[in-house]
């Protein structure tokens, strides 16, 4: 390797055979600021700036941040302090990037959400001991420390109704509102069995997606859109008109379209909300929307989903987001729509009961500027995209907004693509040039 030249501050790395300036050769320039600081010590550096609003925490915790000389202890038994060794067991560990300490302290990323989102690639990385330790200690080094969320009093809580007005109002008002007898008993029956078959057929073939604690017991059922006529039926239903455009706009799309079947000896699922892609976590806003399909009698004990009414607006987050207590169940009869945003904080319920599942069909739709959880170009059948509707076709993003989705640069307003048989590429000679017409008259 050459040796190495200092530019502007910069150390520049020259590949073998690459020279600098106008004469420098094929290879791969790598640029490194020697100005930057280590990210571990700019991490020391915060945490001993926000030790002070660490007092609450009443508790020792082991922090892996890759120092060399291994963990540091926050010990908020007393006044907080950062020790390197430690008289009893930390009631937490946490091994945590140290980049994500500096996103934390510039409200840049959600704890809750910096804290987990690893750890289903690298377990190590997930908080060991007393979860709430470690929330608290990442929540106390944001700007502004969130407060749990406590269940409004005085008011009346949403409840299933067909008058759409309170359902909206109680969106606006609790995050959430339930549409009373959304289907009727015909499309009750059709779904559920469509649900239930396709989970038996998905597990028979060795390919379910289970979850819901060390045994899942529940699954998902993904990409809906593949898997049925009647699911295609249910995206043309009214409720989607009378609600998306009102809360997202005109132009919402499909984030994702699944089915989730909860069943006996399932634990709750991790509280969140749905805003998690949005960071810095944004509260002034809501970017999605749910709409959670009853294909049964839906209740506290088989598993309804957990909410903390009102969590939608104002800094709140729960101390510990693997305790339900203090939520509410959404109940309600088969065929209600339970309609919730993107910013409530809620979790799959556990299931009690010790026989029967609950399954539900679960709509998620965003506002049109944000990327879709699932990537239907790649995932639709073509044989299903040649059936689906225009409106549909416009849900699951195959139709241009604004200066969004075109196909070699064509955004104009409305028109549908689809995937080319022959994108344009370069024409670096007479030969690629013909062979690319002759394409374009074969297809």
């Amino acid at each position: 390797m050459a040796p190495e030249a200092t530019t502007n501050g910069h150390d520049v790395t020259l590949e073998k055979g690459q020279t600098n300036g106008a004469g420098k050769k094929g290879g791969i320039r790598t640029l490194q600021n020697a100005t930057k600081k280590d990210q571990r010590s700019v991490a020391l550096s915060l945490i001993e700036e926000k030790l002070p609003k660490m007092a609450p925490l009443k508790a020792v915790l082991s922090l892996d941040i890759g120092l060399d000389d291994g963990p540091i202890y926050i010990d908020a038994r007393n006044e907080p302090t950062i020790v390197r060794e430690i008289d009893c067991e930390p009631n937490c560990s946490l091994k945590v990037k140290p980049e994500y300490i500096q996103l934390f302290a510039e409200g840049k990323l959600e704890p809750r959400y910096g804290l987990f989102k690893d750890g289903f690639f690298d377990h190590t990385t997930l908080p060991k001991g007393e979860i709430k330790v470690a929330v608290k200690f990442a929540d106390y080094l944001c700007p502004n420390v969130p407060v749990h969320p406590q269940i409004p009093t005085g008011r009346k809580l949403p409840s299933p109704t067909e008058d759409l007005d309170q359902v909206m109002a109680d969106i606006h008002e609790f995050g959430y509102g339930l549409v009373k007898n959304a289907m009727d008993s015909e499309q009750i029956k059709t779904l559920r069995s469509a649900v239930e078959q396709q989970g038996r057929g998905e597990a028979e073939a060795g390919v379910a997606k289970k979850d819901g604690g060390p045994h899942a017991p529940n699954q998902r059922i993904w990409t809906l859109i593949n898997k049925g006529q009647e699911f295609h039926d249910l995206l043309e239903h009214p409720l989607i008109d009378e609600v998306v455009p009102e809360l997202l706009g005109e132009h919402a799309l499909l984030h994702s379209y699944s089915a989730n079947i909860a069943r006996p000896g399932n634990v709750p699922m991790m509280l969140h909300t749905d805003q998690v892609a949005i960071q810095p976590p944004l509260r002034s806003i809501f970017y999605g929307l749910n709409i959670m399909w009853f294909l049964t009698d839906i209740t506290r004990e088989n598993g309804g989903t957990r909410i903390f009414p009102g969590s939608h607006v104002g800094h709140v987050a729960p101390d510990d987001p693997f305790n339900i207590d203090g939520t509410l169940a959404a109940e309600g009869p088969a065929g209600t729509a339970l309609v919730f945003e993107s910013r409530l904080w809620h979790a799959t319920g556990p299931n009690e009961m010790t026989s029967g599942e609950r399954p539900v069909i679960l709509m998620f739709f965003m506002r049109s500027f944000i990327r879709q959880q699932e990537n239907n170009f790649l995932s639709i059948k073509p044989e299903v995209e040649a059936t689906m509707s225009d409106k549909v076709r416009k849900l699951l993003g195959y139709c241009t907004t604004g200066a969004l989705g075109g196909v070699e640069g064509e955004v104009r307003e409305g028109i549908f693509v689809e995937r080319l048989k022959n994108p344009v590429g370069p024409f670096r000679d007479t030969h690629k040039h013909t062979h690319y017409r002759q394409g374009l008259q074969a297809s």
